[in-house]
């Protein structure tokens, strides 16, 4: 293994996958860190503020990003760590994750993970938490249309277990499986479509081309599929800044923020190329691209047939996340309030949706000041309760994009420039460590990570 401490590694992003593929390959290689934005950590984005005295009525000071380590010392007591892209895991379908964090000693602790849906054209709200919470309006008690709904979303819990693993549904989308079930329209736009546009971050009209397989599957592996399937889920101490302080810790002098790359080239000789939009030219061993398949490519010069064929195939949602206090947006009854709460307005013959974390009940945060983190709803919030406003993108995925995942691992068998994100899977926190566990053994085959 004595060739790889030779070898200089260039690692474009610090998402989840590229701070993993840096810790796993430090021991064994020369990292480098390129990151386009002003702060490492990609999702993993927490968000340290100020709350209210006790005299006051609202939070005084403008909430900041937390910086490598500013939570060891030299900050005001009392402040809060509020996380506003990856919040939540569990034991079971995060086991990279879980893992990793057992060998940094992230401390985690339980947390909720509950569900409401107010939807405004029906006057309708509820949660997910027990009959309390799906009958959160008492009229709905004498409701037939929401007691036929809550049955049908119970077969439908029931019979998506029978299609995990079945070739014949491989190619349906949501939409078309939902009408060959003949599940009814209100258990569809009062429930399936708002909370997976919640879980994917995706409008609610994408979500009828969503692969079928997929979203049931991952439903299963979350437990999302009623009661028999559910898993204890948590979150991590003093918000995921804490876990990417640790991370990063040993590259603090090798991390180049507000650097975004431009150009990937393949040089003659082997080595990679990467030239930054602040002029920085960095030649490197082998380069990991751990960012979104659509930057990737955008990057690349001279990219292969194969890497323009599935690169391409994915697609990109923007969504504006806004840190802040205006409870004006959760349910009106606080029996719905959740801490997954969305919400669907009709504008314009339009259904209009979002998504609120309620951060008090995701973090355990103290203090009486709610604070919540919506996303693509900023004109239903009051502007002087607003922190913070981030700008993420998350995946699109439909048919073609699930298909090019089965390839994606070939784009990495190819040469010195190496793939990964949360795209090669669903499009989450364990996706993108699982891609960046695979690159890192693809570097260094004598890598041992149990």
């Amino acid at each position: 293994m004595l060739y790889l401490y030779a070898m200089k590694i260039g690692i474009v992003g610090t998402g989840i996958a590229g701070m993993a593929c840096g810790h796993y390959l430090k021991d064994a290689a020369e990292v480098f860190f390129h990151e386009k934005n002003n702060y490492a950590g990609g999702h993993t984005n927490t968000i340290t503020v100020t709350p209210p005295l006790p005299s006051e009525t609202s939070v005084k000071a403008k909430a900041e990003p937390a910086g490598l380590n500013d939570y060891c010392g030299g900050e005001a007591a009392g402040n809060l760590h509020i996380d506003t892209g990856f919040m939540v895991f569990n034991h079971v379908t995060y086991p990279h994750l879980l893992n990793l964090f057992g060998k940094l000693k992230v401390p985690t602790y339980p947390t909720d993970m509950s569900f409401s849906v107010q939807f405004l054209p029906g006057k309708l709200e509820y949660c997910g938490s027990g009959i309390n919470g799906l009958f959160a309006q008492r009229k709905n008690i004498f409701s037939l249309r929401h007691i036929r709904m809550l049955n049908q979303i119970r077969r439908f819990n029931n019979e998506s277990i029978k299609i995990m693993h079945s070739e014949a549904y491989s190619g349906y989308t949501l939409e078309r499986y939902v009408a060959e079930k003949r599940f009814g329209g209100d258990m569809l736009w009062r429930y399936l479509i708002p909370m997976s546009a919640a879980v994917w971050s995706a409008p609610m009209s994408e979500m009828l081309a969503f692969p079928a397989q997929t979203l049931v599957n991952f439903f299963y592996n979350h437990g999302f599929l009623g009661l028999h399937t559910q898993h204890q889920w948590y979150t991590v101490t003093g918000g995921s800044r804490t876990y990417r302080d640790a991370l990063m810790q040993p590259f603090r002098d090798k991390i180049l923020l507000n650097d975004p790359v431009v150009k990937i080239i393949r040089e003659d000789a082997g080595g990679v190329l990467l030239v930054t939009k602040n002029g920085i030219r960095a030649t490197y061993d082998k380069v990991v691209v751990a960012c979104h398949a659509d930057e990737a490519l955008a990057m690349l010069e001279n990219p292969s047939e194969d890497e323009k064929r599935l690169l391409g195939k994915f697609r990109y949602q923007k969504n504006i996340a806004t840190l802040h206090t205006d409870n004006a947006v959760m349910p009106k009854s606080k029996r719905a309030w959740s801490s997954w709460n969305f919400r669907v307005e009709q504008l314009e013959g339009t259904p209009k949706a979002s998504c609120t974390y309620w951060m008090n009940s995701l973090q355990k945060l103290p203090g009486k000041t709610d604070y919540f983190v919506t996303l693509n709803d900023t004109g239903n919030i009051e502007p002087k309760k607003i922190l913070k406003v981030i700008e993420y993108t998350h995946p699109l995925f439909d048919v073609e994009a699930v298909k090019a995942q089965k390839e994606l691992p070939e784009l990495n068998r190819k040469g010195h420039i190496y793939f990964c994100g949360s795209y090669f899977r669903y499009g989450f926190h364990e996706d993108a460590l699982v891609s960046a566990v695979n690159v890192s053994r693809q570097i260094n085959p004598h890598l041992h990570l149990n």
